[in-house]
């Protein structure tokens, strides 16, 4: 085989080891991986499922990342497993040729580079503590001289679904966000922990201080925005424009929800109840439970759900946000804002940010014809430049 190729398909597998990486850390090992295309999986010829299994192992082993173990049977795999089988696009040219003929040097150079290419790398990397010593992993790009953009993300996402905007927003500010509280460190068992929004907002304070950010402009995603919006109000000397993205509010009987937002409010409650309860709702994912969610981004936002332990601290965290009514919040947060959403998301309904945006103080409204709580992330040229013509506006 032609050793470009060879190449080629170990930084491939490289790339996707890296990009499930945090899904595949929460959960129980080995990965069980299972060789797919588009229509499904793929049969595995004698003998290539112990090379192409061999060569993961050497690449999740010079990352860090836990084994994995290639099956030929669907039905072996949990639905993580299976969204992890999706990213690592172990397709038909791997499996048909089965062949790995790189040096073990050609596989640590190729390794370092797709390492080098990632997000951890990419940005800049910091754990800060917050008030009651939770440890928050923050990231940041830029140059720390320029106006700071504080990217408050939806709750329990990895940091890398903002990778695009990180990226854009790194070239003209310095750019700073955080993974949320108690989601991604190990905890101590006996302590107890916050995890309302007033906790969220702290924890935002505390990234800022942490870079010596006095001011920053606060771009709030999904559940981010009710984050921004109570540390805009509580905060006016720390905030200095706002802007809310698709935000998924809870605005009591003054505004509809979709019919996700139902569910996904009740999920939560239920998860935080007890652990029980949460390991209960955990073995029930099924395949339908997670039909709508994206392949290229479903690794990711399913980060919360991947065990039990997860999910509950994620529906006590995020229920908390999600069950926050911000009205009585809105006439405080005076700061310049650009309230953003789309006549066609059915994720987050539109009536909230319409609501938000005719009660924010100095607020202007912007509806987009299409555009959901992910395409967000996707950071497209035409929310791109809205971005930028809003903080060109406020001088940010």
């Amino acid at each position: 085989m032609d050793n470009q190729q060879t190449k080629q398909r170990v930084s491939r597998i490289a790339r996707g080891v890296l990009a499930v990486r945090p899904l595949a850390d929460a959960l129980k090992h080995p990965i069980r991986a299972l060789p797919m295309n588009d229509e499904g999986a793929l049969s595995l010829p004698s003998g290539h499922a112990s090379r192409i299994e061999a060569v993961i192992n050497d690449v999740a082993a010079r990352i860090g990342a836990p084994r994995f173990k290639v099956v030929s049977d669907a039905s072996d795999q949990s639905v993580f497993e299976s969204v992890i089988s999706n990213r690592l696009a172990l397709g038909p040219d791997v499996v048909v040729d089965g062949d790995f003929g790189c040096h073990p040097d050609e596989i640590g150079e190729l390794v370092a580079e797709a390492v080098g290419e990632d997000f951890d790398a990419r940005f800049s990397r910091a754990k800060v503590r917050s008030f009651d010593g939770a440890m928050l992993r923050s990231y940041s790009a830029g140059a720390p001289r320029r106006g700071t953009v504080a990217l408050v993300a939806a709750c329990g996402m990895p940091a890398k679904l903002c990778e695009r905007w990180m990226r854009f927003l790194g070239e003209s500010h310095f750019v700073i966000t955080w993974e949320s509280r108690l989601l991604f460190e190990d905890l101590t068992a006996d302590q107890e922990w916050a995890y309302d929004v007033d906790a969220h907002v702290a924890d935002l304070f505390a990234v800022m201080d942490h870079y010596g950010v006095r001011q920053a402009h606060l771009m709030g995603l999904c559940g981010g925005a009710v984050v921004a919006i109570a540390a805009a109000a509580k905060r006016r000397d720390r905030v200095r424009s706002l802007s809310l993205w698709h935000g998924d509010y809870e605005l009591g009987s003054a505004c509809p929800k979709t019919r996700h937002q139902k569910d996904l409010q009740a999920l939560m409650a239920v998860a935080a109840s007890s652990q029980s309860q949460a390991e209960q709702i955990h073995q029930m994912f099924s395949h339908n439970l997670l039909k709508n969610f994206r392949k290229d981004l479903a690794h990711v936002v399913l980060y919360p759900y991947a065990n039990s332990q997860l999910l509950h601290r994620y529906g006590k965290s995020n229920g908390n946000i999600m069950q926050t009514n911000v009205s009585s919040l809105l006439s405080q947060a005076t700061q310049p804002s650009l309230v953003v959403t789309s006549e066609d998301d059915n994720t987050a309904h539109p009536a909230g940010s319409m609501f938000v945006a005719e009660r924010l103080p100095n607020a202007r409204l912007q509806v987009e014809k299409h555009g959901d709580h992910l395409s967000i992330f996707d950071a497209r040229s035409h929310v791109t430049e809205a971005a930028s013509r809003f903080l060109e506006t406020v001088g940010y």
